[in-house]
């Protein structure tokens, strides 16, 4: 019981400060100079492929950029998908866009916030358009990149963006 504790309150001590951090930190995006060190270029790489496929509304392709088991947390909900093959079937970007009205996404900012050999966790803002290029919503967001089996993806996501389309990523 006291190890269990000891566990929920160190969790408890981590989220406060990650939410500390991201509440008043400068938003500054690290990737328009990713030269900085290697672990923030590969990132920066990981993060444009997801974006580009995410843009291209090539559902599997998209699927390509994660590692497996993707987890997505969004608001209350947690959603994980096993395969790429899982994720594409859950997530049309052209059902997407139809039913929002979303043409493209930018990544408005990032920020490389921690890492380790094997895994970076950055704190993004991205921002949806429309199809006349007018913003239609910005996220913050927290993004955990894992190297598995020598290939870097995209692990896991942590917003605040809601679920537009039940059971899928967005």
């Amino acid at each position: 019981m006291r190890s269990l504790f000891r566990g929920a309150l160190i969790l408890f001590v981590f989220l406060f400060a990650v939410a500390a951090f991201a509440e008043g930190a400068e938003k500054r995006d690290d990737c328009a100079k990713p030269a900085k060190s290697p672990a923030l270029a590969t990132g920066c790489q990981v993060l444009d492929d997801f974006m580009t496929a995410f843009n291209s509304r090539d559902s599997l392709k998209w699927a390509q950029t994660l590692n497996y088991p993707h987890v997505r947390l969004s608001g209350n909900e947690v959603i994980v998908w096993s395969t790429p093959e899982d994720y594409a079937k859950a997530n049309d970007l052209q059902q997407f866009a139809k039913a929002t009205g979303w043409h493209h996404s930018r990544w408005a900012w990032r920020q490389l916030v921690q890492t380790s050999d094997d895994k970076l966790h950055f704190l993004v803002e991205f921002t949806r358009y429309n199809d006349a290029g007018k913003p239609t919503a910005s996220y913050e967001s927290l993004y955990i990149i894992t190297k598995v089996k020598n290939r870097w993806g995209v692990q896991a996501r942590s917003s605040f963006a809601g679920v537009a389309i039940p059971g899928s990523a967005f």
